[in-house]
């Protein structure tokens, strides 16, 4: 499989005379191929300020479009915002809820934390928080939302505040805050918290799972469980989606089996981590590595009271499949969760 690269560079040069295509090619030769190129020899400051004031440009209003949304919306539905409309709008009801104290060491704070937490870029950030500092915004987006996605907001929030590092004691104070100005009552605010703490597990083992560091089979038990949540969202995909039917399945199985429930799967499903994690797990894990992960599998469906139908199986299948692990190892590795699970039963044999 070959793969093409574009390298945009600019080159300050010692020696007199120009950049012919020979010498091109010899110095990229380590690289690969060199299939096409162009040399401009005008790399003056002005063309790289131009860059920058585009750039500019393209952030501010890539802000105001958060403001129309914000404006224009009849009502403003969690379910049909994308990812970065999220964290725009999370960024947004943190500003305007605080308005009166956004500035100095506060500022910096809730900087810190969005660029950090939610991973929002700063210069975009702050390009945000100048465009929504209107304190009738507040009121604005009171209206905006019903009272169901108003829950879902705060709950993300909660989970993208939560999902690094440790509780902090101010980034908590500031959301009870800002759920307190839209009329969240404590209730319900320790019930967003709650779930949203759920939610931040998911993520900070998703995170722990893409460093790499452990092998997947000597992950913790919950981050095993997650490992195996992601492959089997993975394996019930086609083209980026998944049918109905399918997603059903996937849902019973990752509820009835492994215990993730409906708030946690939400992660999971949404979550895009830029790669194929059983193509992955096939290819870098040893063969002893992946029956481990298929013994746990089956430990969690042996464990289990809830019997499992003829298509989450299937599913089960399709994955052990994926990577390379025949029916008959698969049987294997049922058998020595039974052992596992019932060690006197087995020895008894």
């Amino acid at each position: 499989m070959t793969k093409k690269i574009k390298i945009v560079a600019i080159i300050e040069r010692k020696e007199e005379g120009e950049i012919d295509e020979i010498t091109l090619k010899h110095a990229i030769n380590e690289l690969g191929v060199l299939q096409s190129f162009d040399i401009e020899y005008d790399t003056q400051e002005t063309k790289a300020e131009a860059v920058v004031e585009e750039q500019k440009i393209s952030k501010t209003e890539s802000t105001s479009e958060i403001s129309t949304l914000i404006t224009d919306s009849n009502k403003i539905y969690y379910g049909t915002l994308s990812i970065d409309e999220r964290k725009s709008i999370a960024a947004t009801i943190i500003n305007v809820s605080n308005i009166e104290r956004m500035e100095g060491e506060f500022r910096k704070k809730v900087v810190s934390m969005l660029t950090n937490k939610f991973e929002i870029d700063e210069p975009y950030l702050e390009g945000l928080l100048n465009e929504t500092k209107d304190n009738s915004l507040l009121e604005t987006l009171k209206s905006k939302f019903l009272e169901g996605d108003l829950i879902q907001m705060f709950i993300y929030i909660w989970e993208k505040t939560l999902s690094k590092g440790d509780e902090d004691d101010s980034e908590v104070e500031l959301i009870e805050t800002t759920a307190e100005k839209f009329s969240l009552e404590k209730e319900n605010i320790s019930e967003t918290k709650k779930l949203g703490v759920e939610r931040s597990k998911i993520s900070k083992a998703i995170d722990s799972i893409n460093t790499g560091k452990v092998a997947f089979n000597k992950l913790k038990a919950f981050e095993k469980t997650v490992l195996i949540a992601l492959m089997l969202t993975e394996c019930s995909t086609i083209d980026g989606k998944i049918a109905p039917e399918e997603l059903k399945q996937l849902k019973n199985v990752l509820s009835e089996q492994f215990g993730v429930s409906a708030n946690a799967l939400t992660v999971i499903l949404e979550k895009d981590i830029g790669y194929s994690l059983t193509k992955k797990v096939e290819q870098v894990e040893v063969y002893r590595e992946k029956y481990e992960l298929v013994e746990f599998i089956w430990e969690k469906i042996l464990s289990t009271e809830t019997e499992i139908k003829d298509g989450e199986m299937e599913l089960i299948r399709k994955w052990i499949r994926r990577i390379d692990i025949s029916d008959i190892e698969s049987e294997g590795a049922r058998k020595d969760a039974e052992a596992n699970i019932n060690p006197e039963g087995s020895s008894e044999e």
